[in-house]
Order: structure tokens, then sequence, then C-alpha cells
């Protein structure tokens, strides 16, 4: 810490690495104007919630929930993360006046002890929805100390699944990968195909209706509900080659319309979750694809299986199983 000439306390020093995490892993976010001015109208809106509410903050990075928080006239802010960034945040807190309500908190939620809140308010939403380590932090933070009739923001959100073509510019990646410098390579395109891909698709490349896979309810979702198996039965709504199994999802606040991360808005941070197919499938128009879904949670990866089977006049598909891992930190994704 640093102090003035007065011996009061003045900036918090903050080296070169957390300096760099914070470019590394927060910058996107924050450049994410979809999601953060989101999160900013919802608590303008809500601000009757807000004031003279105790909020706490699970994964704060930044702090801009928390300030934000405090500007609608919360009594106290709590603003907890797990990083070094909190140093960033803590400076945040200071320049913008507002270190008698927000106090800034190094360390997990789970190993903290904190008082009773009104409201938890966290991004907690990762690739595909579910890959995010707050997610439990948030549920275990509503579990210990919101308050009977509390708020989350968001509590809210829908996944959702459909199929998606490939631009017709873009080249084979089995070409790439097993005709690399005259070496064999299919067992690293293996590894690809069960690899999903976090990209941004163009409306244009949606061939199907969308189906609704699983809602989440932060006021009542439990651990055990992040592994889930759903049948799904997909539409084509028009004739094109079939890609990629596609997931995306919304959020909403109370007051305002969802905020969704669907390849016909804007994108965000978590842009979409594609799933190779591993088969030739030509879709026409009313042609459905149909399956069983299935998603299992572990501490730093989901796996993914996809059950799937495909008929019409031009291919007959029958049933088979498709699988895929998500793994690394969950920033990384």
């Amino acid at each position: 810490m640093l102090t003035d000439g007065n011996g009061k306390l003045a900036v918090e020093e903050i080296s070169a690495t957390t300096y760099a995490e914070f470019l590394q892993g927060h910058e996107g976010i924050l450049r994410d104007e979809v999601t953060m001015l989101g999160f900013k109208a919802a608590i303008e809106a809500n601000a009757e919630l807000f004031r003279q509410a105790t909020v706490l903050e699970v994964g704060c990075g930044s702090g801009c929930l928390s300030l934000w928080a405090a500007q609608q006239g919360a009594a106290k802010v709590i603003a907890v993360e797990s990083s070094a960034v909190c140093q960033v945040a803590r400076q945040l807190v200071r320049h913008n006046r507002l270190e008698h309500v927000i106090e800034v908190i190094q360390g997990n939620v789970q190993q903290l002890q904190l008082p009773p809140v009104d409201i938890i308010v966290s991004k907690w939403m990762g690739a595909c929805l579910m890959y995010s380590s707050t997610l439990e932090a948030v549920i275990y933070a509503r579990d210990k100390w919101l308050k009977p009739g509390g708020r989350i923001f968001p509590q809210l959100a829908n996944l959702y699944m459909a199929i998606a073509e490939q631009p017709e510019k873009q080249p084979s990646m089995s070409d790439y990968w097993t005709r690399y410098s005259g070496l064999d390579l299919h067992l690293a395109w293996r590894i690809v195909q069960q690899t999903p891909v976090i990209d941004c698709l163009d409306a244009t490349q949606v061939l199907t209706q969308r189906q609704l896979l699983r809602r989440f309810d932060l006021s009542t979702l439990s651990l055990h509900e992040l592994s889930f198996t759903v049948p799904f039965r997909l539409f084509s709504l028009r004739q094109s080659l079939a890609k990629w199994f596609l997931l995306y999802f919304d959020f909403q606040f109370p007051k305002l319309k969802p905020i969704t991360t669907s390849p016909n808005a804007p994108p965000t941070q978590w842009k979409q979750t594609l799933f190779h197919i591993d088969a030739h499938l030509p879709l026409c128009i009313r042609d459905s694809v149909k399956g069983q879904f299935q998603v299992k949670r572990a501490l730093r990866h989901l796996d993914f299986d996809i059950d799937w089977s495909f008929q019409n006049k031009l291919v007959h598909i029958p049933m088979h199983k498709q699988i895929y891992r998500m793994q690394g930190k969950p920033n990384d994704i």
C-alpha cells in the first residue's frame, strides 16, 4: 500500500502481473456493452430494490456492478473477487468516492463469513451458460446469506439448441488435419471434433428452429440440476448442409427484455457454443433431427453426449452418439 505525505492511505500499488491479468480476463468483459449496459439498466430500472439494501456481488472483477448498485442508493455493497484483480476494483471504488459504501474482499465466497444480504448480483453465466465456476459460488451464497424474499440479478436464464451450417467460403478443417504436410493427423482431427468451439455465427447460418433445452431459476437451482438429460427434435427451416449443433442462451432481469447470445443479436463475450456434426447431413425444408442431449458437470469441465438420428429421401443416419468435452479455466473460454 502507498501513503501520502501525511501518512494517510493513498493508492494501492498494483503489480504488472495483476494489470496483465485484468487486461487478459476482464477487458473483454468491459467491452461487452450488451451485457454490461444491460446490468446497468437492470439496476437502474429496479432502483427501489437497491435503495438502502445490502448487496453482494459474487466474482466482482473490476467491480462495476457494485459501483452501479452503490449509485442507486445501496446501504452496503460487498464485492467479492478471488483473484488479485480485486486490487483494480478497490482503486475504481476509491476513484469513484464510494469506499464508504463498497467493501472489496479478496477470497472465495465459500471461505468467507458475510452478513445477510438483500440482493446478489453476479455475471455468473459462462460459455453455453453453464461453463462458469461462479455459478457454484452464487448458489452457495444464496443458500448461506440471501435473506428470505431476497433477489438474484439475473435470476432467470434459458438454454437453447439449434443446428447451423458452415459458411461456404470457410475451408474444410477435415482436409487441414488429415493432409497436414504429408502427415496423417486423423487423431488430432478426432480431438478437434470432440472439442466445442466458442465463436460467433451469422444469423443466416442457422438452419432450424430453436428448442428450449432447460430453464435455470437461480432462486431454486441446485448443483445436481446442472447435470441433465433432455430429448430434442429440431425442424429445418430451409435446405442446406448441416455442420454444427448450436447452443446459446438468454437471461432476464425484472422489468426488462431478455439479453440474448443468439446469432440474431449483437455479439457478447460468450458468443455461441458449436458442436461439430460428424456425418454428412443434408437438410431439406421441414426435415427434423431428433435425439437426446446430455450434459454432465464436473469441477473443471463439462461433458456433453449428443445422441441423434436423421432420415430423409437423401440419407439415413441411425441413432448414434457424439461426445464432447469443454475444459480449461472458465475465463479462458
